[in-house]
């Protein structure tokens, strides 16, 4: 199993992975056109702008800053499916009176105010516990790291949206890259349900390229392991493609996807593989 560079990062290089990419999704915020903004993306009933809503909605809340409550017509958000989705779709919908340039400046003064709030704890260790986004404490690693993950797949939402090039080997991209790759055991006992004993590899290719490998073991859970020289199923795709697979931005019945991945191996447990990737909500 292939080490990935933002596996090894430690508190000050996680920290500079998220500062880095909100200011990058705020930045690109203001650049954007008003077409721009309003352009829907990936992210179903969401624009450019809103995505910009969504995180700053997120970084407010683990501030700890008072939340604004509004009526909602659920009937309007048919894209909203669980609580979560609600909770979240409140916090965009709050802030959809602002005007664009109002909302990149209360994304980016919030990654400001949340560094400085990250820093107060002393020390700062991987092992600190910090608010969550479901409003108990997590270690800092768990926190940061989902919230980089987050952050900068929702900055390739506005970039393809947008057309504006991708961004695919930053830090922040190294840090989700470990997010994803972190899942493959849960993916393969989970979503694929494959019976213990089965293994499998998965290989990525480009700007961030790994091989990772995961075997079911007889309690049923999926965990990570070493390399197995025949694999029960395995899958090959291009890093972009891995991304969005696993942010459940692409739909696995299509044949144009699905020719952008290489299966191998018993072709029905295989076949499960693109769709079971997703880690999203």
């Amino acid at each position: 199993m292939s080490a990935l560079e933002g596996e090894t990062y430690g508190v000050q290089q996680l920290l500079a992975a998220w500062e880095s990419t909100l200011q990058t999704v705020a930045e690109l915020g203001r650049r954007l056109t008003p077409e721009q903004w309003e352009a829907p993306t990936e992210c179903p009933g969401w624009s450019c702008g809103d995505i910009v809503r969504h995180l700053a909605w997120i970084e407010s809340f683990l501030a700890g800053r008072p939340q604004t409550q509004v009526e909602m017509d659920w009937a309007r958000f048919p894209h909203v499916t669980n609580d979560f989705g609600k909770a979240t779709e409140i916090g965009v919908e709050a802030r959809r009176g602002l005007t664009q340039q109002e909302s990149c400046d209360e994304l980016a003064g919030l990654v400001d105010v949340r560094l400085a709030q990250l820093m107060a704890n002393d020390p700062l260790t991987l092992e600190t516990e910090v608010p969550g986004v479901f409003g108990t404490p997590v270690p800092f690693d768990r926190m940061i790291r989902m919230r980089t993950f987050d952050s900068w797949t929702h900055e390739q939402d506005i970039r393809r949206a947008t057309g504006l090039p991708a961004n695919l080997a930053t830090p922040g991209a190294q840090v989700s890259a470990v997010q994803m790759a972190r899942t493959l055991g849960f993916a393969l006992s989970r979503n694929v349900e494959a019976p213990p004993g089965t293994t499998a590899r998965l290989t990525v290719t480009g700007p961030i390229a790994f091989e990772r490998y995961a075997v079911v073991a007889e309690d049923g859970k999926g965990r990570d392991s070493g390399a197995v020289d025949e694999p029960t199923i395995g899958i090959t795709t291009d890093w972009e493609t891995y991304a969005r697979l696993a942010a459940g931005r692409l739909d696995t019945d299509d044949p144009a996807v699905l020719a952008r991945v290489e299966l191998s191996g018993d072709p029905d447990l295989a076949a499960r593989l693109p769709a079971a990737l997703a880690i999203t909500p």
